[in-house]
Formats: C-alpha cells, structure tokens, sequence
C-alpha cells in the first residue's frame, strides 16, 4: 500500500491516507445512515457492508482534481464528486420515504417516470425530511474547509490513479472471495451477492446500497454473471409425523398436454431446456369440486391501488364489507409486494412473479418485468386465457394515462382492449383520478355482451394520505363523520381514498343488478401492494395491533364474489398474489396447463404457500423468513421427527425458489412462445380440464 501511495503522490503519501480515509468515512457515514432509516436500527449492519465501501473509495480517490496551487478548482471538483454521490443517497432515501423501497437498477426507466408523476408526493417527503436531508448533506458542506486547510497541492500523477483503479478492482475481487467466511446459506452476504434472484432491498441490507447499485448495473449492462441456482429439483414437499404420513403432494393421475421431453428435442436454448427438465417433472394439478363452479359466468378483475383489508369498514365501506365477507373468503391471503404497482399487477394477471432483483434490461424496451413483457408472448396471461376459450374479447379499463408504465402496450399484449385516460375516457382530476368516474365510463361497453371480462387497474387508492389528495380531500368529511373513534389523520386519508372505490363498487353492483346479471357476474379484487403510504401509527390504529414488518404487513384480502353463491366458501390456504388466476381458471373450466404457472390453484392439491416477493414464506406447518433465515414452527414440533422436518423446510425452501426462478425465466427466455411454435398437438379429455392454454397453427 505504501509502494502504491508514493507511486501516487509527487512528494509523500500522507496526502493520499487522508484523502481514502475521508473518502471511506463519508461513504461509510451515508451507508451507516440510510441502513439506519431503512431498519428503524443500526442492527444488522455488518463489516460487509463497510468493506465494500473502501474498494469504491479508491475508484472515486483515482479521479480527484488536483492541481498545484489551485485550491478553488480542487474544491469545485472534488465537491463535484461528493455532491454525485451524495445524491446517490438522498435519491433512494427519498425513494424509500415516498415508495417503501430502494431504488432499483431495474426500475431505472418506470422509477424515473414515477419519480415525474409522483412529485407532488415527493415534494411532501422532502418537507417531511427536511433534518434528515441536512444530516446526509453534511459531508458536502464540509468540503469546503477540509480543501482550503489542505497545505499540500502537488497533484496524483498518471500512473499513480491507474494504481488506485487497479486496486480497487482487486480489493473488490478479494472482499468477494472472502464472502465465504461467514457461511453460503442464501441470506449470507455470500448468498445474497452470487444469487440472480435477491431482491433490492434484501441485498443492500447485507452489502451495502451504493455497493449493490453497482452489482445490479454491471448485472444490467453485462449480464448476471453469478452461480446459477435456477431449478435445482422437482417440486417434492412432504412431512412425516411419527406414527403417519401427511402428503402435501400428491400421487396425481392426470395428465398435461404439454411434453416438455419432446419440446426440449427441438430445442437450442439453454434456458429452454433448463425450464423442460424442471417441468416434466413438476405434477400438475387435479380438478377438483370447485373446477367449473363459474363455468360460463363473466368475470370482472380487479386490481385495486394499495387495497387492503385496513380499506374494509363495515360502516364506512358497507360494500367491499360485503364483497370480502361473502362468496369464496380466503382467510389466509398476503398480497406478496411492497410496492411497484406493475409487479401486483403483473402477479395478479399472469400467475407469474415479476422480477424485483438484478434484471438484465433491454435496449428500447421499458424496464420492470411488466415492461419487459411487451415483446413476448403472454398466451397465459387472463385476458388471451378468456380471448381463445370463451371467444370473448377482454376489456381493460386504467384511470390514469396509457403510456404510464407502458400499459397502452402491456395489457393489450395480455389480451385487452383497452381504454385509458385521455384514450377513450376523461376525468375531472388528473392524479388521482377517480375510480367511481372510471367505472361510470366503462360499465356500458360490455354489460350487454353476451358474455364478458373487464379488468380494473384502480387508482383512487393512491397515496400520500393528506388532504393534498384530492380524494382525500373529496371524501374526508363524509368519512370522517362516520368514525366513531379517534384515528390519526393518515388513517382517515387512507379510508377516504378507498371510499372512491367503494362508490365505484357500489354503482358497478346497482348497474349489475338492474341489467340482470348480478348473478352470473364474479367479482375478483385484491391490491397491487400494501398500503406503505400509511404511516405506523395510522396502519396500527386502522389494524388493532402493532405492524409487524415480517409478514403481518402483507397478510390481506382477495375478494372473489359471486352473488349467486347460496353460501360463502371460507378456505384457509395459504395463498398470494400468483395463485389468483389458476383458481379463476379452475373455477371457469378454462384449459391450462398448471405447470406453466408459478402460483397454484388454491382449491387443488400440492405445495401451498403464501410467498412474499423476498421469497419469505408462509405454509400451514412453517414460517420461513428468507432475510435473516429465521424459521418459526407453525406445529408442535415433538410430534415430528427431526430430520424430516429438515427435510420438509429444505424442499420448501427450494420449491419457493424454483417457481419464483422458473417464473422470470419464462419470461427472459419468451418460453411460451417457443412452446406454441414447437407444440405438433393438444390432448384434451373430458376428465381434465388441464389442457395447455396456447394457440396451435
């Protein structure tokens, strides 16, 4: 190190200690509090995450300005590079305060777009943050004095900056090699470094989130270049006790249209071939007593902005009380997502999982997976399901603008026609727009149909919850008169913008009825995300209980109401987001093949879980945090043997894993349509409704 400092400097290197030593602690300075308003704590925080930081300060060492006796043009520019990083840092602090998560490489384009849309709610965060602000700026207006009080001008020379990049380069390397010393369980810095999968946040968490942005946009530029974990096994979850066994899969005897065996013969992808080995050997699922239960009903899909059970009041939202607490109630949903709209969304209408981890992006192609999906074949997705099987054409209906997030493009390649804001319908506010006026301009181009699907993408339901909302604004007071207890005011903004879409509830149900069709009409709406625009204090007077980050936070509702129902259906399975539209196509006998699906129907038999988009999980025997690799026993253990509970959470760890991986590789490797252009038949049977949902020619 002494050989590399003499070499950089043109007189000593006690210059060049301090200028790593200052460049490591401002760094080390804005990682240590970003982590703490991330986690509430500096717990958690590893040597990890400080090491990284000290390979980049001798990247960003190797470019300081310095000219001899030109103190005031090494200020302008070292403060140059200070203030870039620093708004590395406010950029996803603020991000986090507006949308509950880092910044992602990924998101790039849609975040840019939302950061645009979403400045009147920004705006309110940097007034909110404005102590906390100052505190991440502090080491730019120290700048200043640690320049001027600098008595020794002489510059780096050439070869000593290209010393100072190599090292950095080898330093990184050598803190990467070592990740191995504290162990290569999937939570481990080691794990969470090596795997393609590792969401944002989870991985800056354990690295640091300056060194993450960087693994994520060498990822994006480069390609993912770690260890492949991808469909390691066949899905095989099973538990013993010790006197019987209780199968979570069973021994199926139907059969799927789709031989993955002969498709992979044709084949010259990897990735391809990769998704038939782990598919053959996935059983598919069985009809069952439910399967066909709506046969022939129309359906509206509903996906409804930071919906969730906190929206459901039986005094102030009398008729989404009705929707949950009738027809098919699933008392053990989480909605999987955090944030991002167009990940719950995407879930909801493919059964796939979205990519929130270090996505390799396409040259004029939106980012994010909903974006990414636009040139790719989504024969799966509900709206061409629906399109080829009943014959329909499938409507969708967003009140906000088409090109937002791309869905003028999205959902039409998803099977719908679509109507947006400004494209086909108008509205009286911009953001957010209401949904009751949404509904009032839609209802009337399909009720007449002989048969039809509507999918919603709400947005009412918009945060932030102040009276700066104009829904919060418009329905404050009647909201707020029929509270009968004290709420803080972020809770009575969140029933306020919900109570937009219990008036579009409440009109879709009077227009249903009055046209006669009420009965054949199944209602499905569950939320995009969980509400992470209300505060704690608001969630935890509008829940009874203190927030629990791990999972409480995400466990919600999915509506799926039928009217005609004699009696409600409660089911107890743990489910998400993903599993919606498998159980809709069992329901309405729609052919699909269950295998090319991540999410499960929950009626059927096999592996239930309800995921969360870390890949945390919840079964009915075991609760499983990916993040910390915590486990919590859902049963009394004593009544197992130890090994087969071992053995039991390891295939559910990696069943977990393998749909969330198959999931974004269908999708990157555009997997259907190469199974449409290599499928020679379809096998149908009377007996099963698992036919394959693609177009054959």
């Amino acid at each position: 190190m002494k050989r590399i400092a003499d070499l950089c400097r043109n007189s000593n290197s006690s210059r060049f200690r301090r200028d790593l030593l200052i460049l490591f602690v401002i760094l080390l300075y804005w990682e240590l509090l970003l982590y703490s308003q991330l986690h509430s704590s500096l717990r958690g925080f590893s040597f990890w995450n400080a090491l990284f930081v000290l390979p980049i300060a001798f990247f960003l060492l190797s470019f300081e300005f310095c000219l001899a006796n030109r103190p005031r043009y090494e200020l302008f520019f070292n403060t140059v590079i200070i203030v870039i990083i620093s708004f590395f840092y406010l950029a996803d602090l603020i991000y986090y305060k507006t949308f509950g998560s880092l910044f992602s490489v990924a998101m790039l384009g849609t975040g840019t777009d939302a950061i645009t849309s979403f400045w009147w709610s920004i705006s309110s965060t940097l007034k909110e943050n404005i102590f906390l602000i100052f505190c991440f700026e502090i080491p730019v207006l120290l700048m200043p004095v640690l320049v001027l009080y600098d008595d020794e001008k002489s510059g780096y020379s050439l070869l000593g900056r290209m010393l100072m990049l190599f090292s950095s380069f080898v330093l990184w390397n050598l803190i990467v090699l070592a990740l191995p010393v504290t162990g290569k369980a999937d939570y481990s810095a080691y794990g969470v470094y090596h795997s393609r999968y590792t969401d944002t946040d989870t991985a800056s968490a354990k690295l640091g989130a300056l060194p993450n942005f960087i693994i994520e946009a060498k990822s994006s530029l480069f390609g993912f270049s770690g260890k492949s974990e991808t469909l390691t096994a066949a899905e095989d979850v099973k538990i013993e006790e010790k006197e019987e066994i209780i199968k979570e899969a069973v021994t199926y005897n139907e059969y799927s249209s789709l031989d993955f065996r002969e498709i992979k013969k044709n084949s010259d992808n990897e990735t391809v071939d990769t998704l038939c080995d782990y598919l053959v050997n996935v059983s598919p699922s069985n009809r069952n007593e439910y399967t066909g239960l709506f046969e022939g009903y129309d359906l509206i899909y509903i996906c409804a902005e930071s919906f969730s059970s906190l929206a459901i009041d039986e005094q102030i939202t009398p008729t989404l009380y009705k929707l949950a607490n009738n027809g098919i109630v699933l008392n053990n949903y989480y909605n999987s997502f955090k944030n991002v709209t167009t990940n719950g969304e995407y879930a909801f209408l493919t059964g796939l999982w979205p990519d929130v981890a270090r996505k390799d992006t396409n040259n004029g192609v939106l980012t994010g997976t909903m974006g990414q999906s636009i040139d790719k074949d989504m024969s799966m997705a509900l709206g061409n399901m629906f399109n080829r099987y009943e014959g329909i054409q499938s409507r969708g209906y967003h009140n906000y603008y088409g090109y937002y997030y791309g869905r003028n493009q999205t959902l039409p390649n998803m099977g719908f026609d679509c109507k947006f804001m400004d494209d086909g319908m108008s509205f009286t506010t911009a953001w957010p727009a209401s949904d009751l006026e949404m509904m009032e301009q839609s209802v009337d181009d399909y009720i007449n149909d002989d048969q039809y699907v509507a999918y919603y993408m709400t947005f009412s339901g918009h945060g932030n919850y102040t009276t700066n909302n104009i829904m919060v604004y418009r329905n404050y007071d009647t909201v707020n008169s029929m509270i009968d207890t004290f709420l803080p005011s972020s809770a009575i903004g969140y029933l306020s913008c919900n109570y937009e879409l219990e008036k579009a509830m409440t009109y879709l149900l009077e227009r249903l009825e009055e046209a006669g069709r009420l009965d054949r009409t199944v209602i499905v709406l569950t939320g995009d995300h969980y509400p992470y625009y209300l505060t704690d204090p608001a969630y935890e007077a509008l829940k009874g209980e203190e927030k629990d980050e791990d999972f409480e936070s995400y466990h919600s509702t999915c509506i799926i109401y039928n009217a005609g129902l004699k009696q409600k259906i409660e089911v107890d399975t743990p489910c998400c987001n993903v599993d919606i539209l498998p159980t809709v196509l069992n329901l309405f006998a729609i052919p699909y093949d269950s295998r090319l699906y991540a999410g499960i129907d929950i009626f059927s038999d096999g592996f239930h879980a309800a995921q969360l988009y870390n890949r945390s999980f919840i079964t009915d025997k075991v609760k499983y945090d990916y993040t910390t690799g915590r486990t919590q026993w859902l049963i009394d253990t004593q009544d197992y043997d130890e090994k087969l509970l071992e053995s039991y959470l390891e295939s559910a760890i990696s069943t977990v894993k393998n749909r969330y991986a198959m999931s974004i590789e269908i999708e990157d490797s555009d997997f259907y349509d190469y199974v449409t252009a290599n499928l020679k038949s379809v096998r149908t049977d009377s007996v099963s409704h698992n036919a394959v949902a693609l177009d054959v020619e």
